[in-house]
């Protein structure tokens, strides 16, 4: 078949494209100027003679009827369907429809009336293009224009759905339009996440397609609990609900031969798909107004009530088009009354959101990480925030058996594997990568535990190493992928760091930059109605101040690049060290070697930092805002210690019993002296090597 000029797409029987409205012709789009009628040119409509290379004349193919106006009586789909051979009633072959196997017909008889079909009903051979061969159908059936008309029962006026069906003639993608079908057939999770992102049969542009699109549909409502839908099940179904013939098997055929999509890549089709259906509204629209000014009389009514009907079709291509679907509270209220009754039955919820025991005291004040809600911690560097938040990400994969996303934009994936394993064998990072592990007994228990540790988890965390070019777009699919692997809802999101992320477009000033990202985020958790947790860093002043023992502390207005980061969190964490009681430890970990006859000159590096809820959002009622961690810096870990509280009168017998429980619980190990300290006392050695 001949292709436009303009937009390559095949030229249906009347030889105009219904896109660009042009019969071999160059310029392009659609436009309302070229919609209206013109007086009749001479030779269009009726056959003309042309004149051959030789000179002698040569009968053009006849040009096919002009479509009926909507005013008139019939639709314009029927036309459509004489022409090119619709389904009908249950879907019948086409006239010229024929196995791909068979040899090719003869040319095809003068246009006219064909005899009674064997059921008694008339039947009409469609006109073929001057120098080309009918093709067989059924082969490709991308070359065959398909009819787009809506199905009965497909919509209906007041379904809010039948605003993407237009009588207009329009192709969509078919190669997209196959492609989805083809994640709704092999993935049962793509099925009911489209499903509930809007997916509707008139999203598709063709009759197979949406006969494909309504058989899934109607298994899937047979049957919730998802059971297997495969190319003899859809096919069962298409021939009861009597859709399906040869030109469907080969539709079908093509569907389950393409390769499955992804989640994300079946959502990003969905709004193309949506988008290509609502243009087709507009262009029926808009035909509709050039028949009304071209004919006013012949129906419409008045122009008030014209124009009333045309700008309520406006309002529902804009509300069609939104992705967000706005409900009465009524809705919410609902559940919320099915909430509160459950609990009467099964007890109450102790923790809100994400669990991340045995981090006890935080997880209670901030009732875990909540669906939706965005949270983030900022501090000054070698404060361990990216340490502790490794913490959190693994203790809710332990917890919840959720996927968790560690993206990472600074570190690689097997440094924070190192430090993951350090932390839960208690063996310090560079020791696991240089020192023989497997032949020391100690450290080889140490090992063994620390992976038997590790594999809590480690079927249900990703470390990601990020890199400029994965933006939020990019998060957002990587999440949809995985929720789709998983064949679940929940996941959880860290981000390692804000300033770190890239944005799709440069910013000059890093403060916009840092409002960009936080806003996309936040939109992103509302999205997913998942977590996403994110590190932010400390500006030189922030970092001053947390490098002084005063009394003044680093507060989210600190932030590198931007104070209204705050704004945008549900929650906000601030780390600081907390000199006080850092001091009083070291004095008396020093005190307690030399009680012991160990080295009291190397004590094991342990910190006390405080954690302030700056912002808790629908916090607990009671709750402390400081929690106090041991930071265990050789070994990456962190333990809860509980809150702070104000009163510093106790804090010599509060370390003194710490330091005692440490000792016990072998968490503090003291270094033996040297043979030759007691003599060297008081001198300084100097030992040169490789001199």
């Amino acid at each position: 078949m001949a292709k436009c000029p303009d937009c390559q797409r095949e030229l249906p029987l009347s030889g105009k494209c219904p896109f660009c409205q042009k019969a071999g012709t160059t310029g392009g789009g659609f436009s309302l100027k070229g919609l209206l009628s013109k007086p009749p040119q001479p030779g269009e409509g009726t056959p003309t003679t042309a004149p051959t290379t030789a000179g002698a004349p040569r009968p053009l193919a006849p040009a096919a009827p002009p479509p009926p106006s909507p005013e008139s009586g019939a639709p314009i789909m029927a036309s459509l369907r004489a022409r090119a051979g619709g389904l009908g009633a249950g879907m019948a072959p086409s006239p010229t429809a024929a196995a791909p196997t068979m040899p090719p017909r003869p040319a095809a008889p003068p246009p006219g009336p064909k005899p009674p079909a064997a059921d008694g009903s008339p039947s009409m051979v469609a006109p073929t293009m001057p120098g080309k061969q009918p093709v067989a159908p059924g082969t490709e059936l991308a070359k065959r224009p398909p009819d787009h008309g809506s199905e009965a029962g497909d919509s209906d006026a007041g379904d809010p759905k039948g605003i993407f069906s237009s009588q207009v003639t329009g192709f969509g993608d078919e190669e997209m339009e196959c492609a989805v079908l083809a994640g709704l057939l092999n993935d049962n999770y793509i099925l009911e996440t489209a499903s509930s992102k809007g997916l509707v049969i008139e999203l598709f542009s063709t009759k197979y397609s949406r006969a494909v699109c309504k058989a899934v549909l109607a298994l899937r409502e047979e049957n919730r609990e998802g059971s297997l839908i495969d190319k003899i099940v859809i096919k069962n179904k298409l021939k009861q609900m009597g859709l399906f013939d040869l030109p469907m098997q080969n539709f079908l055929n093509r569907v389950m031969a393409q390769p499955c999509p992804t989640l994300d890549q079946v959502l990003h089709y969905m709004e193309l798909m949506k988008e290509q259906a609502l243009r087709r509204k507009l262009k029926e629209i808009s035909q509709n107004i050039a028949s009304y000014i071209e004919t006013p009389a012949t129906g419409g009514g008045t122009l008030e009530t014209f124009t009333n009907g045309v700008i309520e079709d406006l309002r529902n291509v804009q509300k069609a088009k939104t992705t967000k679907r706005i409900n009465l509270i009524k809705d919410e209220m609902k559940e919320i009354i099915h909430d509160i009754d459950q609990r009467e039955i099964n007890g109450e919820v102790e923790i809100i959101g994400y669990s991340f025991e045995p981090f006890h005291f935080l997880n209670v004040a901030i009732s875990g990480f909540r669906k939706g809600f965005m949270y983030a911690i900022a501090g000054a560097p070698r404060r361990g925030k990216t340490t502790f938040t490794l913490e959190l990400a693994t203790a809710v994969a332990t917890n919840c058996k959720i996927p968790v996303l560690f993206f990472t934009y600074e570190q690689t994936k097997k440094n924070l594997t190192y430090r993951l394993l350090a932390k839960e064998s208690r063996l310090n990072p560079d020791s696991l990568q240089r020192k023989k592990v497997r032949s020391d007994m100690i450290m080889d228990a140490k090992f063994m535990g620390g992976w038997k540790k590790m594999q809590a988890y480690m079927d249900y965390f990703y470390i990601i190493e990020a890199t400029k070019v994965d933006t939020v777009d990019r998060i957002r699919s990587y999440a949809y992928n995985v929720m789709q692997d998983f064949n679940t809802e929940d996941i959880m999101i860290f981000v390692d760091y804000i300033q770190k992320m890239p944005l799709s477009r440069t910013y000059n000033d890093e403060k916009f930059k840092v409002e960009e990202i936080s806003t996309e985020l936040k939109a992103l958790s509302i999205e997913l109605n998942n977590p996403i947790m994110t590190i932010s860093s400390l500006s030189k002043e922030g970092c001053m101040i947390d490098a002084n023992p005063n009394a003044e502390r680093p507060t989210m207005y600190h932030c590198k690049g931007s104070g209204d980061l705050e704004y945008d969190l549900d929650c906000a964490m601030i780390q600081a060290k907390d000199w006080g009681d850092t001091k009083e430890l070291y004095a008396q970990l020093q005190h307690k070697a030399e009680e012991m006859g160990k080295d009291a000159t190397r004590v094991p590096k342990v910190d006390v930092v405080n954690l302030y809820l700056d912002k808790n959002r629908d916090a607990p009622e009671g709750i402390y805002s400081v929690m106090q961690y041991l930071f265990f810096i050789e070994d990456n870990k962190f333990i809860e210690l509980g809150p702070k509280y104000e009163d510093d009168r106790y804090r010599y017998s509060k370390i003194e019993s710490l330091v005692d429980d440490l000792i016990q619980r072998n968490y503090i190990v003291f270094h033996d002296r040297e043979r030759d300290a007691q003599l060297q006392k008081g001198r300084v050695q100097i030992k040169l090597k490789n001199i």
